[in-house]
């Protein structure tokens, strides 16, 4: 007796793939008859790769999000096999849809399948709430904030909600207690109970037959193998193919591959949106508004819809049989399409205007005009594109210095804690968009709906805003929006210097003139910014000569040295440097101008000697941030303002 011999006289399994490869298959349908064995396949692929996933995946809230960066970039193939999981939660919610679909409209939950409907309608439902807890295991912040929102969304049950939110979350909020409890959901309760669901519908399956489409196809039956085997085989190979190959190409699209930057509870600002599944939901829910109005749009319509499914096996004891199976069928097709126009709209919501109306709507809000209903929901598309670009430089960003500076003990919240391009957006949102702008919005994307008071500094201190200021000082991107406190324009002094300048150009080569003069002290200024007192040897009368004693013959350098000869005859007037100016008026220090330490004492006192050094200017409009940020913020969000405009040299 030989090895198999001997299997089967033990256990009989050799006998029972024997019976299994040779059961009879009903001739209609066979293709149709390979989605199940796809979702056999998906679930057993999920199977797999979440077991490799578990062998490094550590569930808690300073760890998670670090082992799946982990897994993502240092360990060989992790990429892929996390991929795999991921997609292959997305195709098996598709495909145990089409098998519900089948089911539906070949009429296979007449009696006596209803049993086999309700299991299959249960696995579907599983699976799904399979694919939601494992949404929250790699703690990122569309992880945190998507499940915060479905999480509400089930507070909305009426007399259980709040408890059931409760026991699910292990608390009030979502925290550590949370993410273990959706691990065990994920890896051993939900897939512990499709596996039994699963073979308790292959008993009723068989027992009832209700793999036929018609019973007639018994007299046309022929066996599993090989022809069936066959044509299953090749349904998931394509699925396993496509799946790769989806996987394959998000990974050269980007490393991250779905990871975004570490939850932060602190963080409010992040534009969550749920899985592509549960889009629909985001948008019916639009539609509600108010406590009541809310309940009905998440419980009781939803609830009503799973009814419907459920009953459809008792249709033909209300009509007659043809009627019923199309009033279930035509329930399906209206579900679905409903479904599909919910899920096309939210897509559209979110699409990007163009620019050209993005920058209408701001002139129309900054001039204090108000918006309609349209235009909102296209401001709202535009700050939820920019914040999702937000994300995805905190999450490259977060890549970046866990591959740099590894991820320290206290988790990789610390690491972007420290960063000026993560925090400076942050502190600028908080403390400085109630009066600036930020290229139009609050440093995270969103436009706040009051004008702005004070000067966008999107690219401060660099060539194009200084040329900018030069050209139209009261525009609204400077200092048009800039008022004292008893109501009067501020800042005026500039505007009067450089429409006097104007005049007294009687010539269009004068003007010409003037404008190359203004370009060359933008460009003075910027490396001003970048070098601080790099020139600060160069007076009006040694313009043309190197500090260190030979001349400038580079034709930028040229350009900057011109500009800071315009600067120390005509704009030293008003703006002193190192301390010394030429004239009587009184504007700001521009020794280091716009540099981070320029940046760092303006931010912690406008009204310092350092920045103001003569008696009787007025009054600074600007407060002093002193005790409102730390030193380290300060820092902060001075190196974020300085670095963004892509310009870094020492920057003092």
């Amino acid at each position: 007796m030989g090895l198999w011999g001997w299997l089967d006289d033990r256990s009989g399994i050799v006998g029972y793939l024997r019976d299994g490869l040779r059961e009879p298959i009903p001739c209609a349908g066979r293709w149709r008859r390979a989605v199940g064995a796809a979702v056999v396949f998906l679930f057993a692929l999920q199977v797999l790769t979440g077991v490799l996933l578990m062998a490094v995946y550590s569930p808690s809230a300073t760890t998670a999000w670090s082992s799946v960066w982990y897994v993502q970039t240092q360990v060989a193939a992790g990429w892929l096999v996390r991929g795999v999981h991921r997609l292959a939660t997305d195709a098996l919610i598709i495909l145990l849809g089409v098998y519900v679909l089948q089911i539906l409209f070949a009429a296979a939950y007449r009696r006596p399948r209803e049993l086999h409907w309700w299991i299959v309608l249960a696995l579907l439902g599983l699976v799904a709430a399979t694919a939601h807890t494992g949404y929250l295991l790699p703690w990122d912040e569309q992880a945190y904030w998507a499940t915060k929102v479905r999480t509400n969304v089930l507070a909305f049950t009426p007399l259980v909600g709040e408890s059931l939110r409760t026991l699910l979350l292990g608390g009030h909020a979502i925290g550590h207690a949370s993410l273990t409890r959706f691990y065990t959901l994920h890896v051993v309760v939900l897939p512990a109970c499709v596996v039994l669901l699963a073979g308790l519908n292959r008993v009723v399956a068989r027992r009832a037959r209700t793999t036929e489409t018609d019973d007639r196809a018994h007299t046309q039956a022929e066996p599993f193998w090989p022809d069936q085997l066959f044509r299953s085989t090749a349904a998931c190979a394509i699925v396993a193919a496509a799946i790769l190959t989806t996987v394959w190409y998000g990974h050269a699209m980007s490393e991250a591959d779905g990871l975004g930057p570490p939850a932060d509870p602190a963080s409010a600002d992040y534009p969550a949106r749920p899985e592509w599944y549960a889009l629909f939901l985001f948008q019916w829910l639009k539609a509600f508004d108010g406590p009541t109005s809310e309940v009905i749009g998440a419980i009781v319509a939803p609830g009503l819809a799973l009814a419907l499914a459920a009953l459809v096996p008792f249709y033909d004891r209300l009509l007659p049989e043809r009627l019923a199976h199309r009033a279930a069928a035509a329930l399906a097709v209206i579900g679905l399409t409903a479904v599909a126009a919910l899920t096309v709209a939210a897509r559209q919501e979110d699409r990007d205007p163009p620019e050209q109306v993005v920058r209408a709507l701001r002139d129309k809000q900054t001039r204090g005009l108000p918006l309609d209903e349209g235009e909102r929901r296209a401001l709202r598309a535009w700050q939820f594109n920019r914040q999702r670009e937000r994300a995805a430089a905190d999450a490259r960003r977060a890549f970046e210095l866990a591959e740099a500076k590894g991820i320290p003990p206290e988790g990789p919240l610390a690491l972007l804690a420290d960063d000026p391009w993560t925090r400076g957006p942050r502190l600028f949102a908080s403390h400085c968009a109630s009066c600036h702008r930020f290229d139009g919005h609050d440093g995270l994307g969103q436009a706040p709906a009051e004008p702005a008071a004070s000067s966008d500094l999107a690219g401060f201190a660099s060539r194009a805003w200084v040329r900018g200021l030069l050209a139209e000082p009261m525009s609204p991107r400077y200092f048009g929006g800039m008022v004292r406190p008893e109501g009067e324009p501020a800042h005026t002094r500039m505007d009067q210097w450089t429409s006097e300048m104007r005049e007294d150009c009687d010539t269009p080569e004068a003007l010409a003139e003037l404008h190359a003069a203004f370009d060359a002290a933008a460009a003075y200024l910027e490396d001003e910014s970048l070098r601080p007192g790099r020139l600060a040897a160069v007076t009006a009368d040694s313009a043309g000569v190197d500090p260190a004693g030979s001349p400038g013959d580079d034709a930028g350098e040229s350009l900057i040295r011109r500009g800071r000869n315009y600067f120390m005859t005509e704009c030293n007037q008003c703006h002193s440097y190192d301390g010394e100016r030429q004239g009587t008026f009184h504007a700001p220090e521009m020794s280091g101008y716009g540099s981070v330490a320029w940046i760092e004492r303006m931010i912690a006192d406008p009204s310092h000697e350092s920045l103001y050094r003569k008696q009787g200017r007025g009054r600074a409009l600007m407060p002093s941030f002193e005790a409102r940020l730390s030193p380290r913020e300060r820092h902060l969000l001075a190196v974020w303002i300085h670095g963004s405009r892509g310009l870094h040299l020492d920057g003092r």
